[in-house]
């Protein structure tokens, strides 16, 4: 409820009388007495405008995971021009927001104000309002000509095991110009970039349903990786040997088809393109690239290809071709959308990876070299070595990133996942000119996200998410969780124009790109997808939620 008070102008309307006849033949001036009259002054009192304070922005709809606060604006505007600086503290019945309020004017006369909820706020539901007290000094004993405003609130504190706060199974309308999250890490680029703006506010539970896969973490130490992709309001997962077609409105099934007649029966992670859903699965001498009608299941292709016991990421489809690691002795294969294989290139034995794409050239990191291959033929163009790996693993489980310029981001995943005490380090490789531009020190397992020039890398040392200049590595800001129960990361960044979402060990959390505050947060850690219809999705081998952005 907004506490303001209203403004009041008083007026007043005088009327004139019109002149008649005196009933001599003369006519009266209109607005004059008799003939010869003259015409009094009309006087109108000054406007009294009542001060008042306007809340400019609407109620605050959070949720928050219990242990971890979350940021929020708000926008006033005053009639009147505070006396002094303008302070401002916050309160509220349940006391889960902090008193601590930072203001900053703006030039047309409305400021911003910033504020949080508490860190140790425990679970519930906590609804009513915020009242803003205004004051001229910092001690709030002077206060301004409105001594207060109130703004309504809606926070929601969630903690792990929580009921399920309920679908909200709203219209889904995709966003234009926005492409399918249709591989791992979204795109052919492995960027984990959506264009668009998200309000921490439309962040809301849409539906909750059981996990895509209940695989248990491999014994090499690599955590869960059954991704999904998404296109056309359908979501594809693999998992239990099945891989299933779902209903982006509310987690229904559309078809489903089991690759449990393979000699060696196994899925891995889907990817969709142009009405097409492909999937590496079987091992051994049954491994198979299957490809399936999109909206019906449908199996357009079976395409056999050579392996061993690997496990493998999402593969990549263009308009032409779809690319997949495999191999009995590692390599990556590209069949064309009929199901003839356009090319086999042998490379390192290491799975769990997958290639990056442009309009010419597959990009292959195997944890200590880049490779550049022709993307209709799998001719080696070019490579570059980071002298610096001595570790060699079986699995990556990771992917190198394209940026700007011919530009690519990477480091060996694999060294930093199974706990190798050296370490590991992010790099760019500039293929352009043919070497490793910069290299920074740490430990990054999980392939990093990019939009815009930054680099946004989780590190295990120091533990925290890294903001990096794509130029020369240079740190722009970092964030570390709150919670010291939060000591690792499930899933890597994903990235919006405004927000970035990150998943450490126990929740998954929105960061403010502009104030690099938590802004929304929820108790479940898992690998994350943002596809065209709106919707953002959290897994882990306990469940999938799929919740509302716009």
């Amino acid at each position: 409820m907004k506490n303001t008070i209203g403004l009041v102008t008083l007026g007043m309307m005088l009327a004139a009388c019109g002149g008649g006849s005196d009933g001599n033949g003369n006519t009266g001036n209109n607005g004059s007495v008799g003939s010869g009259g003259t015409t009094p002054p009309v006087t109108t009192p000054p406007v009294v405008v009542t001060p008042e304070v306007k809340v400019l922005s609407g109620t605050v709809v959070r949720y928050a995971a219990e242990g971890s606060g979350v940021a929020f604006n708000v926008q006033i505007k005053p009639n009147f021009t505070p006396a002094g600086t303008l302070f401002v503290t916050a309160s509220d019945n349940a006391s889960v927001v902090s008193p601590a309020v930072a203001v900053t004017a703006n030039a047309d006369g409305s400021y911003a104000l910033a504020l949080a909820t508490i860190n140790n706020a425990t679970r519930g539901h906590y609804s009513g309002d915020i009242t803003l007290k205004l004051c001229a000094d910092q001690a709030c004993a002077t206060p301004q000509t409105v001594a207060s405003v109130t703004v309504p609130y809606d926070l929601n504190v969630v903690a792990y095991g929580t009921a399920w706060p309920g679908d909200k199974l709203t219209t889904l309308a995709p966003w234009a110009d926005v492409p399918d999250w249709s591989t791992f890490q979204g795109n052919p680029a492995h960027t984990g970039y959506v264009p668009v703006e998200i309000k921490p506010e439309q962040v809301l539970p849409r539906w909750k349903t059981g996990a895509i896969s209940q695989a248990p973490v491999s014994s090499y130490g690599y955590g869960y990786t059954a991704t999904l992709t998404a296109a056309n309001g359908i979501f594809y997962g693999a998992g239990d040997n099945v891989l299933k077609a779902r209903k982006e409105h509310d987690g229904s099934l559309v078809w489903s088809y089991s690759v449990a007649a393979l000699a060696y029966p196994s899925v891995n992670p889907p990817a969709v393109a142009n009405g097409i859903v492909y999937m590496a699965a079987g091992q051994q001498n049954s491994s198979t690239m299957f490809a399936f009608d999109a909206a019906t299941g449908t199996v357009k292709f079976k395409a056999p290809m050579g392996s061993q016991w690997e496990n493998y990421l999402a593969p990549v489809a263009l308009d032409d071709a779809v690319y997949t690691n495999a191999g009995t002795y590692g390599g990556l294969y590209a069949f064309k959308p009929t199901g003839d294989q356009l090319f086999f290139a042998a490379t390192s034995q290491t799975a769990m990876w997958s290639p990056a794409l442009d309009a010419t050239t597959a990009y292959v990191y195997n944890g200590n070299t880049l490779s550049l291959l022709d993307r209709k033929t799998g001719t080696v163009q070019s490579t570059i070595r980071d002298v610096n790996t001595s570790y060699y693993g079986y699995q990556l489980n990771g992917a190198p990133v394209l940026g700007t310029g011919g530009n690519v981001f990477a480091a060996n995943y694999g060294s930093a996942v199974t706990g190798s005490s050296a370490g590991n380090e992010l790099l760019k490789f500039n293929t352009a000119k043919g070497f490793i531009d910069w290299r920074i020190k740490g430990n990054y397992p999980l392939t990093p996200a990019y939009a815009s020039g930054v680099v946004y890398a989780q590190n295990l040392s120091p533990y925290r998410i890294e903001a990096r200049a794509e130029g020369d590595g240079a740190l722009l800001w970092s964030w570390v969780p709150g919670p010291a129960a939060e000591t690792g990361w499930s899933g890597e960044p994903v990235v919006t124009k405004n927000l970035l979402f990150v998943s450490a060990a126990k929740a998954t959390y929105a960061i403010d790109l502009t104030t690099h505050k938590v802004v929304w947060s929820y108790p479940m850690a898992g690998r994350l997808a943002l596809t065209r219809s709106g919707i953002l999705y959290i897994q882990n081998q306990e469940a999938l939620v799929a919740f509302n952005v716009k």
